[in-house]
């Protein structure tokens, strides 16, 4: 089935370490002072930002890879 197949693909993407990344984000993103940003709260921001675009990204080549497609 699909969704078996998807719940494996989630097992390989999230890394215990991952999971710690998600977790310490949420954190501090909901004890951010958005009016009043420092410049560490904004590296920070884009930081994720590009950490999250790499998961989806690992997520989409090992979901086409272990569905049999072929990326180009």
């Amino acid at each position: 089935m699909q969704s078996d197949r998807l719940k494996e693909v989630l097992k390989e993407i999230l890394r215990p370490f991952d999971c710690l990344l998600i977790v310490a984000a949420v954190w501090l993103f909901s004890t951010f002072d958005y009016d009043n940003l420092d410049t560490a709260d904004k590296i920070y921001m884009v930081t994720f930002s590009l950490w999250f675009a790499m998961l989806v990204i690992r997520g989409v080549i090992l979901y086409q890879n272990d569905k049999g497609g072929r990326l180009h």
